[in-house]
């Protein structure tokens, strides 16, 4: 049955190429079937292809819908410009879906080495994940800043999941984090990614879309610009009480010298926490109080002209 059906295929085939073609015979044929994202059948004229061959990509074929079903052929002699196919030359073809469906605007690109056997065969091709949003924003939090990554699929086909990069730079990409796809589905979904460990500066973001069968696709890179505070802070210490260790969270405006010192209540000094040149942006630090007594303690914070007290207690 598989058989019968692959040659009505490419039987359907070449007499399509046979009908747009001003030739008497056939050159080599091409074909196969591109499916959508979660694997179904397109409709008829639903996707839209181009071909070429990589050693000469300025001969493009004129642009050609596949047939009901996802089916889809190339002369690689005829139908494309000034071919000088020879079999080994590797064939490109570009897949769109132009249709009206959920996955309207998905695209994947063919690389295929052909041979000398025509008609050639190519195994079922799906449309990769379609991504339709990838949004990068900083979210200044209570505790620290950090920049949260928003994206949205409108179908997936064997996605293992996104591997989440960043970049300071914009070319020289590391992986920071990685998160599940749904594998197969035809249902919209939503993700998410944050990464706190930012300073002030600039980032760029991308995800690596990768398949179960390990290909991968790359989505655009996106510039996220960390900005220091408008103005200085001092949050209160959490946990608090605390026992032994506590935090704090301040904002920088500025680069400069920052002094924070622990005080008992009746003024005298029992800790430096910090008192060096920092810069401006959200920072945090731990108290250990694990050598100092029960008690009220107050914390002050120096910073060019922000001068701030505040209390926290100790309790073991």
């Amino acid at each position: 049955m598989r058989k019968s059906l692959i040659t009505i295929f490419f039987t359907s085939m070449i007499m399509l190429a046979l009908s747009a073609l001003s030739y008497a015979q056939i050159g080599h044929i091409v074909g196969g079937t591109v499916l959508n994202p979660d694997s179904t059948a397109p409709a008829d004229k639903e996707i839209m292809f181009r071909a070429y061959l990589t050693k000469s990509v300025a001969d493009t074929s004129a642009p050609d819908s596949c047939s009901e079903g996802g089916g889809w052929g190339v002369d690689v002699m005829y139908q494309i410009p000034n071919s000088t196919w020879e079999a080994g030359d590797t064939l490109v073809v570009i897949f769109t879906n132009v249709g009206t469906s959920q996955f309207a605007g998905a695209v994947n690109k063919l690389v295929y080495v052909t041979t000398d056997v025509s008609p050639e065969f190519v195994n079922d091709f799906a449309l990769p994940v379609e991504m339709t949003t990838f949004d990068a924003f900083v979210y200044q939090g209570s505790f620290a800043d950090e920049v949260v990554l928003n994206w949205k699929t409108v179908g997936e086909s064997n996605n293992y999941g996104f591997e989440v990069q960043r970049s300071e730079d914009g070319k020289n990409f590391e992986r920071i984090g990685f998160v599940s796809g749904a594998g197969s589905t035809n249902t919209a979904r939503s993700y998410e990614f944050r990464d706190p460990d930012v300073q002030v500066g600039t980032y760029f973001y991308r995800l690596k879309q990768i398949d179960t069968n390990g290909s991968f696709t790359y989505s655009e890179a996106k510039e996220v610009n960390v900005k220091p505070p408008d103005q200085y802070q001092l949050s209160q210490n959490y946990p608090n009480p605390f026992n032994p260790k506590t935090n704090i969270i301040f904002r920088l405006k500025e680069d400069g010298r920052v002094s924070i010192r622990l005080y008992d209540v009746l003024g005298r000094e029992v800790m430096t926490v910090v008192d060096r040149r920092m810069k401006a942006g959200t920072h945090k630090l731990t108290i250990d109080g694990s050598q100092l007594p029960s008690g009220l303690y107050l914390y002050s914070m120096k910073a060019g002209n922000f001068h701030q007290v505040k209390k926290m207690a100790l309790v073991k």
